[in-house]
Parts: C-alpha cells; sequence; structure tokens
C-alpha cells in the first residue's frame, strides 16, 4: 500500500521548451570555439542561430562534431537540484527546440511547486559545468517554478494553472528566425559560461593586490 501511494503522489510534467525559450548559440563570436566563428550555415551566420541537428543543422557544423544533449534539474528548492531526465535536440523543423519526453519525477510531488533548470551541453561531459571547464558548448536555463501534476504531462513551461510555470520568455531573437514572431532564444551556447564565478584564485589574486595597495598607502 505504501508503495502505491508513493507512486501515486509522484509528480508528471513534458520536458520541453517553448518557441520563445529556443536554443541558440552566441552572437559574441569570441565565446564560440575558434573554428566555428566565421561560419554560416543555411545562408546565416552560426553565431545568433538556433541549434538543430540534422545533415546540414548548425549542430553538424560544429568543429570537432560534437553532439549536444539536453538536460532537466529539478528539486523542492533551487539550491539542490537533481537531474531529472534528458533528451536530444530536435531536428530543423523545431529548430532550437528539444525533442519532448514525458517525465515522471520519483521524489517531487504532484500539486507542489518544485524548482528546475535546464540545462545543454556536449554530451561527451557530465554536465554544463564540465563542458564549459574543457572549452566545449554549453547553456542553461535560469532556474524557474512549475507544478508537477498528477496524471497529466503538462508542457513545463505552461505560464497558466495549473503548472503556473515561471519560465520567463527569452528576449533575443535567434538570427535564422529573423520576421517570426514569437521566436526567442532562452538557452545560449557557448564554450565558456556567462556567469562564470571567480575560481578561488582569483580571489586569492584580488585579495593580494588589496593588500598590496594597503601597505603602499600605509608607506605613504
Amino acid at each position: 500500500m505504501l508503495v502505491c501511494v508513493g507512486a501515486f503522489a509522484q509528480g508528471k510534467l513534458q520536458f520541453f521548451n517553448n518557441i520563445d525559450n529556443l536554443i541558440y548559440f552566441t552572437t559574441d563570436t569570441t565565446k564560440l570555439v575558434a573554428a566555428d566563428a566565421s561560419k554560416s550555415v543555411a545562408g546565416f551566420a552560426l553565431a545568433g542561430s538556433s541549434a538543430y541537428t540534422g545533415a546540414g543543422g548548425t549542430i553538424a557544423a560544429l568543429a570537432g562534431s560534437p553532439t549536444l544533449v539536453a538536460a532537466l534539474y529539478g528539486g523542492a528548492v533551487g539550491g539542490s537540484l537533481s537531474l531529472q531526465t534528458t533528451t536530444t535536440i530536435d531536428g530543423a523543423a523545431n529548430a532550437g527546440q528539444v525533442v519532448g519526453v514525458q517525465a515522471t519525477f520519483a521524489s517531487l510531488n504532484f500539486g507542489v511547486p518544485a524548482q528546475f533548470q535546464v540545462e545543454v551541453y556536449d554530451s561527451r561531459f557530465a554536465d554544463a559545468n564540465a563542458a564549459w571547464a574543457a572549452g566545449a558548448y554549453a547553456g542553461e536555463s535560469p532556474v524557474f517554478t512549475s507544478t508537477p501534476q498528477q496524471a497529466v504531462f503538462s508542457p513545463i513551461y505552461q505560464t497558466a494553472a495549473p503548472v503556473s510555470s515561471t519560465w520567463a520568455p527569452g528576449t533575443f531573437q535567434p538570427v535564422d528566425f529573423a520576421g517570426f514572431s514569437g521566436y526567442f532564444g532562452g538557452i545560449k551556447l557557448q564554450d565558456t559560461p556567462y556567469n562564470a564565478v571567480p575560481e578561488p584564485g582569483t580571489f586569492a589574486l584580488a585579495g593580494m593586490g588589496i593588500a598590496a595597495l594597503l601597505v603602499f598607502r600605509r608607506r605613504k
């Protein structure tokens, strides 16, 4: 009976991204692999284009022939998210989107808001941070709240009740979606993190610099 009750309480959502949270490559060519910085795909610059698979796609054009994976992390609170499920990047017909998968959360109950984050990264690495550390492509969404459902796999991005997702629409329109209203990028891919936290060594150097300035001022 306890096993049945536990299974009944498990929440469900569809892991998918909407057209206003597309996966795209940064326009900052200094944060692309050097060999990719000046590439064009289907008549558009790779920098700023959406990410999609298949022959002639933006992912296929990348140096080193990487494949990208999309991972959904979730938890009761934002500071302790764990991997829930993974999927692949879709093709040209759904450029910038993932192949939707139905996710059942073993530790997240239906009807209870939970925290989620989407990471997209080179599949040769364990997660986005590992990919960035190796100079490979990765990107991530902000942490957002969605409410798992009991029986229906509602899209994780659904802003209306009962999911009430706070995953806000992106603001950048990928260059290959120019002229298409409502299409915006929400997960930016690059080979260095745009929200990098300084290494401990960086803090140490900064501290030494401040200490040196204080000594110099005292001597004056």
